[in-house]
């Protein structure tokens, strides 16, 4: 099992290569980072993966509400990973007019690639880190559209990872 006290980070980096390395356009940036992700500007490409919240439980995905029996705490941990994967969106060259169709429909391709790509990769990744024995049990929530918002239009897949406490 994954453990100590970079074990969250440890699971979203892992998940980020492998995302990484499932997609078939390379973003230009790539990493794991704090917080909410942020579209600080929109080069094209961007992944990234957070943990958006870490909590106990004691039966898995759900968090605990009180304390178990005479135990201090719950016996796992659970961690939501969010991974984004960001493209930039077709611009009008006139602020009065909308993008061409052409340009919308390979924006489309585009971004419905890297949402089969970034499920493809995550799941596999996660059933293989599951199989293990490197965390104790996940479970991969819907993908969703994100934008488009300033210039930029992607995906983004939560995923729900356990691991024992330590």
């Amino acid at each position: 099992m994954i453990t100590g006290p970079l074990k969250w980070y440890t699971v979203a980096e892992t998940l980020r290569q492998a995302v990484h390395a499932g997609l078939t356009a390379e973003p230009q940036r790539s990493g794991v980072v704090p917080g909410q992700i942020a579209w600080d500007e929109c080069d094209c490409g961007l992944l990234a993966v957070s943990v958006s919240q870490i909590y106990l439980t004691e039966i898995f995905p759900e968090p605990a509400v009180r304390r178990v029996g005479n135990a201090c705490d719950a016996p796992w941990e659970a961690a939501e990973i969010v991974v984004q994967v960001v493209r930039c969106a077709p611009n009008p060259d006139d602020p009065m007019a909308a993008p061409p169709p052409e340009e919308l429909a390979a924006s489309a391709q585009e971004v419905l690639r890297d949402a089969y790509e970034m499920m493809r990769a995550l799941s596999t990744k996660l059933c293989e880190m599951n199989n293990e024995r490197a965390i104790a049990d996940f479970i991969l929530r819907p993908l969703t559209a994100q934008g488009p918002l300033g210039g930029c239009v992607g995906n983004e897949v939560r995923a729900i990872v356990s691991l024992p406490r330590n």
